[in-house]
C-alpha cells in the first residue's frame, strides 16, 4: 500500500503516476515529507520496515506523532536536512524501536523543492527519507569482524609460530614468533616457499607431505622437521592443516614449535644408552676373561705346586697383582690405562724402597684387556727374578725400558736382569712363561723372545696396539 497526501498538499514529483508506481514497487522504505515533516508519501516497503500495520493512515500525519519515541538524534537531521537543504546518508546507523528492538538501518535523506530550478535552487518543499533494513548484514559484519579480531590476537599472540601459507606452500603471513623460531624478518619470508627452509636431507619428505596435502590425501601433516636456521639448523614440530572453500584448497596454516632441546635430550638418550649397552658388554666381557685368567692361574698354580701352603701364597701374590691393575682401570672408568702406572703398580709389592727398579720409557695408553695382560706379564716376571734371577739377592737390579712407534703402534718392552746369580735356561717350560706367552700372543697380538744369559735374563716382549695412545711425549 502506498499513502498519498492529496494533490494540493504533495510535491511534484509525489503527484506523478510514474512516481507512485515507483514508491509502490520500490524495494526500500520511502518516505516523502513536507517542512513540517507531515507525511505526503509512505511506501508499502516503510510501512513493514516501521512494523506498521500496511493499511495505517499516514498521509497528513506529523512524523513525530506517529513515532514520538524518536531521538533527538533523528530530529536534528530532519531540520539539517530542512534548513541547509544538504543530503546526508549512513550505511549501517543503529536504531532502538518502540519494543526496544535495535535494528540496524541504511539510510539517506534529500530535500524536494518546489519550483526547482537548473541550479538546484528553489524552495525547500520538505525531505524525503529512504531506508533499508541491514540489520542481518551488519550483525553478519560483526560477528565476522569479531572473529577476525579473535583470530588475529590468537595468531599474533600465540607463543607457537604460525603462518599462512597458499596451497603450494607459499608464506602469506606469519606471526613474530614464527619469524623468530625461524630467525628471518617477516619481509624475508613472505611468498617463500616453507619447503626451501627445510633441511636438504628432509626435503623429500616434506615434498611427498605437502603434494599429499594438496591432493585431499590427507587433511593434516605432523613431522619433525630440521629447518634450516642461520649458518645452522634447528628441529621444528609442524602442523600443517589444509582448509577447503567449496571443495577447492584454500590455503594452509601451519603451526610450528622449537623441539630441538627434546632432540638434544633424546640424542644424549641414546648415546648414554649406547654407552651403557657398551659399558655393560664390556663388563660382561672383562669378568669372563678375569674368570678365565683366575681360573688358569689356580689350575696351573695346583698343578705345579704340590705344597698346598706354598701354592695358596703363589696364587694370592698373582690375585694382587691382578687386582691392583683393576684398582687403575675401574678409577678410569675402564677406558683404559698409562703403561708407566700399570709397570709401577704391578712391580710395587717387589720394591718396596724403590731402588731395584729402574724404568724408562714414553708415554704410551693401553687399552683395559692390554693393562690386565701387562700386569700379569710383568707379575710373572718380577716372581721368576726374586725366585731365580736378580732379586734373589741383595745386589741384584731389573731394568725396564720400552719404545713406541705411533706410525705402527708397535711397543716393545725390554726386561733386563743384572747382578743376580749365574742364569741357566730353563729344563722346562713352567706356568709363568706359558702365561707370558698365550697373553702377549692374544691380548697384545706380540711375542715375547727370552735370552738366558749368565750375566742375567734378557726378555723382550713385542706387541701391536689396537689403538693409538692418548700422548706420545717421552717421559724418563
Amino acid at each position: 500500500m502506498i499513502n498519498e497526501a492529496p494533490p494540493q498538499s504533495r510535491p511534484q514529483m509525489a503527484g506523478s503516476p510514474s512516481v507512485t508506481t515507483a514508491l509502490k514497487h520500490a524495494p526500500l522504505g520511502i518516505a516523502i515529507f513536507d517542512n513540517q515533516m507531515r507525511y505526503l508519501a509512505a511506501s508499502r516497503q516503510y510501512l513493514t520496515d516501521q512494523h506498521l500495520p500496511p493499511d495505517m493512515p499516514l498521509i497528513g500525519r506529523r512524523h513525530y506523532d506517529v513515532f514520538p519515541e524518536i531521538p533527538r538524534k533523528w530530529r536534528d537531521l530532519h531540520a539539517r536536512v530542512l534548513a541547509e537543504g544538504v543530503e546526508l546518508r549512513h550505511e549501517g546507523d543503529p536504531y532502538v524501536d518502540r519494543d526496544g528492538r535495535t535494528e540496524w538501518i541504511r539510510w539517506s535523506m534529500a530535500p524536494w523543492r518546489t519550483d526547482p530550478t537548473d541550479d538546484g535552487g528553489g524552495e525547500i518543499g520538505g525531505l524525503v527519507l529512504y531506508t533499508e533494513v541491514v540489520t542481518a548484514n551488519v550483525e553478519a559484519r560483526l560477528k565476522l569482524e569479531a572473529a577476525e579480531a579473535r583470530y588475529r590476537a590468537v595468531f599474533d599472540q600465540a607463543a607457537m609460530g604460525v603462518a599462512r601459507l597458499t596451497p603450494t606452500g607459499e608464506i602469506l603471513e606469519a606471526n613474530d614468533s614464527f619469524c623468530a623460531l625461524l630467525r628471518r624478518d617477516r619481509d624475508a619470508l613472505l611468498g617463500v616457499a616453507l619447503q626451501s627452509l627445510v633441511h636438504p636431507d628432509m626435503l623429500d619428505q616434506a615434498l611427498l607431505s605437502s603434494a599429499a596435502l594438496l591432493s585431499g590425501e590427507i587433511e593434516t601433516c605432523a613431522a619433525e622437521r630440521r629447518f634450516l636456521v642461520g649458518n645452522g639448523d634447528l628441529w621444528i614440530h609442524l602442523t600443517a592443516s589444509m582448509v577447503r572453500v567449496d571443495g577447492q584448497p584454500a590455503y594452509i596454516l601451519a603451526i610450528i614449535s622449537d623441539i630441538s632441546v627434546r632432540k638434544e635430550a633424546e640424542d644424549a638418550q641414546a648415546r648414554h644408552q649406547s654407552q651403557l649397552r657398551l659399558l655393560i658388554n664390556e663388563l660382561n666381557h672383562r669378568v669372563k676373561n678375569t674368570l678365565a685368567t683366575v681360573q688358569s692361574m689356580a689350575a696351573q698354580t695346583l698343578r705345579n705346586e704340590p705344597d698346598p701352603v706354598v701354592a695358596f701364597e703363589k696364587f694370592e701374590a698373582r690375585l694382587l697383582g691382578l687386582s691392583g691393575v683393576h684398582d687403575i682401570l675401574t678409577r678410569e672408568s675402564w677406558h683404559g690405562a698409562e703403561l708407566r702406572e700399570v709397570v709401577e703398580r704391578a712391580l710395587r709389592p717387589f720394591d718396596q724402597a724403590s731402588e731395584r727398579f729402574t724404568i724408562e720409557g714414553p708415554a704410551v695408553r693401553l687399552q683395559p684387556g692390554g693393562a690386565l695382560t701387562m700386569a700379569l706379564i710383568l707379575h710373572e716376571m718380577a716372581t721368576n727374578a726374586l725366585k731365580y734371577g736378580a732379586l734373589s739377592n741383595a745386589g741384584g737390579r731389573v731394568s725396564l725400558s720400552w719404545t713406541y712407534d705411533p706410525d705402527d703402534r708397535a711397543l716393545e718392552v725390554v726386561w733386563t736382569e743384572a747382578g743376580g746369580p749365574p742364569v741357566a735356561p730353563p729344563t722346562r717350560k713352567g706356568f709363568g712363561s706359558r702365561l707370558i706367552e698365550r697373553s702377549l700372543n692374544g691380548e697384545l697380538k706380540g711375542a715375547a723372545t727370552m735370552d738366558y744369559r749368565p750375566e742375567g735374563l734378557s726378555c723382550i716382549l713385542r706387541a701391536r696396539l689396537t689403538e693409538a695412545p692418548a700422548n706420545e711425549t717421552s717421559t724418563g
